[in-house]
């Protein structure tokens, strides 16, 4: 598939907005509250599934040769080390499927509900991205004792509310966008 240029500038617009994202950031024990999942959300649900992914492929691509694009303008290949870093991984997993399902929902569904439901599919497939890497980076390269339980609630569950308020901005902001710009449709 080729893509046009102004395809090309979509996909670099989600990488380099999710990049920004994650640099705004509030710490908190085991990692940090940023806006890298809104940007991503927003890239699932304005850009077909390919180029979302590519979007956020790109972004992460971007991370591992050393670029400072994630959060606390980190990057480089140790990033994978990370017990964090699943959440990276979600993101370009995410993307698509989100795009994927909306664009199905959308048929039979308003917009609001559709990228609702959409988005609450991506998050959960982050967090278990970001979920099951954690848990084995703690227990096998970091050799910590942690249980499931541990890592649900660290990793995923103190950032729900944080998230589906990001969900809900994503949601809301997605009629005003198509109805602006028609080639997104």
């Amino acid at each position: 598939m080729k893509l046009r240029t102004k395809e090309l500038i979509l996909c670099a617009l989600f990488c380099a907005l999710t990049a920004v994202g994650a640099q705004l950031t509030i710490p908190v024990p085991y990692g940090a509250i940023t806006l890298q999942l809104l940007f991503m959300l927003l890239a699932g649900l304005m850009l077909p599934p390919l180029m979302s992914f590519l979007s956020m492929a790109v972004y992460v691509l971007l991370g591992l040769v050393g670029a400072p694009v994630f959060a606390g303008f980190s990057g480089g290949f140790s990033s994978i080390t990370s017990p964090t870093f699943g959440f990276v991984i979600g993101l370009a997993l995410s993307a698509p499927l989100i795009s994927a399902l909306f664009r199905a929902l959308k048929k039979r569904w308003q917009l609001f509900p559709a990228a609702l439901v959409a988005g609450l599919a991506g998050i959960l497939v982050t967090y278990l991205c970001g979920a099951v890497y954690g848990y084995f980076v703690m227990t096998l390269v970091l050799t910590k004792e942690v249980t499931l339980w541990f890592i649900l609630w660290n990793w995923c569950l103190i950032y729900l509310p944080f998230d589906a308020a990001k969900l809900l901005a994503a949601a809301a902001i997605t009629p005003a966008l198509f109805k602006r710009i028609p080639s997104l449709r």
